[in-house]
């Protein structure tokens, strides 16, 4: 062990430590404000009189600007900086789900998921781009399963609470779904104000790092620059042509299109389980998933990490999320389904951290944002298509075609990855040896 590495993990820790609470925290609200209308339609679709079909619609709504905004958002970020752009749109973004409270109708619904696409579109490919200018590489899929892990916490703590609210928040003569937006979106916009003092652009913004530490953490990274491995030197113009890139980004359309729409559509598939089931208990089961994503996510970060492997790491999640939707689908036992809701969080959550390590291994350094944002653009494709067909097959079919075409689209994202060559990194071996 060189004298370098016990002074490099002093500096990794301590970034992480300034770094990761509070995108953490950040992407905690993201993941909430982005689902919490598939508890809001618990009781909204019958207030508004939404139909399956127009649900699918709204929830395709975000997805279409999401898609269509990644890219100039990307672009934004690299010439405003993190430090202006984040900020801002976190705080846009919580300002138009408050006013949702306010929509009369489904049109009106679909009209705010849409402008909430529209904000929220540079947010993750943006915090994504952001860990590469402060992490090095043996770093990342552990400190981008600490970034997602927000998401089964938000679950977590977030379903109960929207459940409640949906139920019992009848304030001032108002429905519970319309506080429920309220409720989630007001704290982002002070996020949104803080975020303008606590994140800094590089590390030699950082006054919290000293001079020894900046010139050791900026070295470090530019050291791994030039030596990583590019699969080939891609200008902008190239990115559309390049196999690589649309191999991994139909990899997470696939996936991502079931995933996204599940958690938009789950809560009311759970409260058809049982007769019995009130919006307060189908939050209380939706603790589940999430629960079992918290406890295994770091674990698999880490352990990928650990061993420098990566395709596997991010397959075997792929295959349990297909096979918790084939039980979900296969049996009517309330005793399997909970298994199965089990497997479908064990799933859900533990192929982003792997998954996210992909882009900056594979993609050259000055292509890496616009690469990440074509990657999540052709997510939010996926969330379209899904979140659309859903809501035909729901009219048609009902649950059994919804989660036989999740199931599909997992296995499809699975076969992809298998057949991809991602050779084990060896630096990251020697590193964990």
């Amino acid at each position: 062990m060189t004298t370098s590495e016990p002074i490099g993990n002093r500096i990794v820790s301590k970034v992480k430590w300034r770094l990761v609470p509070f995108a953490f925290i950040l992407y905690f609200f993201n993941g909430m404000d982005r689902v919490n209308v598939g508890f809001a339609a618990l009781t909204m679709n019958k207030a508004l009189e939404i139909s399956s079909v127009l649900f699918g619609t709204i929830s395709s709504a975000f997805f279409i600007s999401y898609l269509l905004f990644q890219i100039p958002s990307s672009i934004l970020l690299q010439r405003f900086g993190v430090n202006k752009l984040i900020p801002t749109i976190t705080a846009i973004w919580g300002v138009i789900t408050s006013l949702t409270f306010f929509c009369q109708n489904g049109t009106q619904v679909a009209i705010f998921r849409f402008l909430l696409g529209v904000a929220e579109a540079g947010f993750f490919p943006g915090m994504i781009y952001y860990f590469t200018f402060w992490f090095p590489a043996r770093e990342r899929a552990q400190v981008t399963a600490l970034f997602f892990l927000s998401g089964p916490v938000s679950g977590l703590f977030a379903s109960p609470i929207s459940g409640w609210i949906v139920q019992n928040a009848h304030w001032l003569g108002f429905d519970g779904w319309r506080w429920l937006f309220v409720v989630e979106g007001v704290p982002t916009i002070f996020l949104g104000l803080l975020a303008y003092f606590l994140l800094k652009n590089t590390p030699q913004d950082a006054k919290w790092l000293s001079e020894e530490e900046k010139d050791w953490l900026v070295s470090e990274l530019a050291k791994e620059r030039d030596s990583t491995k590019k699969v080939e030197a891609l200008s902008f113009g190239k990115v559309v042509k390049n196999g690589t890139l649309w191999r991994l980004a139909c990899i997470y359309m696939f996936v991502q299109a079931a995933s996204q729409a599940s958690q938009f559509w789950m809560p009311g598939l759970v409260k058809g389980f049982s007769a019995s089931f009130t919006s307060t208990s189908v939050g209380y089961i939706m603790m589940i998933p999430n629960l079992v994503g918290l406890i295994t996510m770091i674990f698999w970060g880490t352990h990928s990490d650990r061993t420098g492997e990566r395709k596997y790491h991010a397959a075997l999640p792929m295959l349990v999320l297909g096979l918790s939707f084939f039980m979900l689908m296969a049996t009517h036992s309330l005793a399997i389904k909970m298994v199965a809701l089990a497997l479908y969080g064990l799933g859900m959550w533990n192929y982003f951290g792997t998954y996210w390590t992909f882009p900056s291994k594979l993609l050259a350094p000055e292509v890496l944002a616009v690469g990440i944002a074509l990657i999540n653009s052709c997510s939010s494709f996926g969330g379209f298509m899904g979140n659309y067909v859903i809501g035909f097959l729901a009219k048609l079919t009902g649950t059994t075609g919804v989660f036989f075409y999740m199931m599909a689209l997992c296995l499809a994202s699975l076969l992809l990855l298998v057949t991809m060559k991602i050779s084990r990194d060896k630096r990251m071996e020697r590193a964990a040896a």
